[in-house]
């Protein structure tokens, strides 16, 4: 794919190479993790997806595991960190999750995670619409703290989704990432990922990082067929309920480099609650919402913690979200 940049001229479009695996490196914090949010208007299903990898974790690695799905039933959701497997270094290049209830893998062209729930299963196999760049800062606590490379990019979803006595076609739209590198999650407060796409005409990436040198970093970019347009102002207004981290969605403001300005606003779609991801102190909170910008809308994931109180507790009472694993009807 031949893309064209506006903002950064040095940005380089990657290929396979970057789908699968990578070899680790030596800090006790490495980690590779893959992750998909996506979504099916046509049958209100959805998912948030992450696989990670942590090599020099523990005795002899760990995994984690970020697993949700959803539908008109309810949703699904498991979240475990566990022992590092053999089986888990997937011939491929591909993720195994620690047991045998999800994969992610690279075939054919293509990003697919197999995932058995019992009666909650899947195969959603994701295919790239925007070009596989990497437009994360490559300084500061971004870099040392976070990630030394993070590809967010913007693609459809197809595939079967089961749910208790339902079986869906899938047909939807997703962001998928990629991202390795050391990763130390007690350097962040609070931060902000909205990842949302209507398809090739408009896809977005909005970054808000505040880190424990009271640092903050606002960042992020749109894409349009193989045209990326960095943003060189961003404003990410997160509605936030009482419980001081569960989210109603919010409004982002880009100003881009070309100077157009767009307002998005996400709104969660009704019925569905919020998933809460515990990993590492960090309470992570993913809400699944519609989105509209001058006149066009979509999907998004509206991703947010509020780390304040450092880890040093794991919350439990939340307003419209989840934490604990299990089938959660509607």
């Amino acid at each position: 794919m031949t893309s064209t940049f506006y903002g950064d001229q040095n940005l380089k479009v990657w290929g396979d190479e970057v789908h699968v695996r990578q070899r680790p490196g030596p800090e006790a914090n490495w980690q590779d993790s893959v992750v998909l949010v996506w979504w099916d208007k046509g049958n209100a299903i959805g998912g948030f997806h992450r696989l990670g990898h942590e090599p020099n974790a523990g005795e002899g690695g760990m995994v984690t595991l970020w697993n949700v799905l959803v539908g008109p039933a309810g949703m699904q959701k498991k979240v475990h960190y566990v022992p590092l497997r053999q089986a888990d270094m997937l011939a491929s290049g591909g993720f195994g999750g620690g047991d045998e209830s999800c994969r992610c893998e690279f075939i054919d062209g293509e990003h697919v995670w197999t995932i058995d729930e019992g009666d909650v299963s899947g195969r959603i196999a994701f295919k790239d619409v925007g070009p596989n760049v990497d437009c994360f800062p490559k300084k500061g606590i971004m870099k040392e703290g976070f990630s030394t490379a993070h590809f967010d990019i913007p693609g459809k979803v197809s595939g079967v989704f089961r749910m208790k006595d339902n079986e869906y076609k899938v047909d939807g739209l997703g962001i998928r990432d990629h991202g390795w590198g050391p990763r130390d999650w007690s350097t962040v407060y609070s931060h902000r990922w909205v990842a949302g796409t209507c398809g090739p005409e408009l896809s977005f990436i909005a970054v808000s990082w505040h880190a424990i040198d009271d640092t903050i970093s606002n960042f992020g970019w749109v894409i349009r067929g193989d045209k990326v347009t960095l943003a060189k102002k961003l404003d990410i207004l997160t509605y936030t309920e009482m419980d001081g981290a569960m989210n109603r969605g919010g409004h982002v403001q880009f100003t881009l480099a070309t100077d157009e300005v767009l307002e998005v606003e996400c709104t969660p779609y009704p019925e569905r609650k919020a998933s809460v991801c515990y990993h590492h102190g960090v309470a992570c909170v993913d809400r699944l919402c519609s989105w509209e910008c001058n006149g066009m809308t979509g999907f998004c994931d509206f991703e947010s913690t509020a780390n304040i109180q450092h880890g040093n507790r794991k919350p439990t009472k939340f307003v419209d979200g989840i934490i604990d694993d299990g089938f959660f009807p509607n």
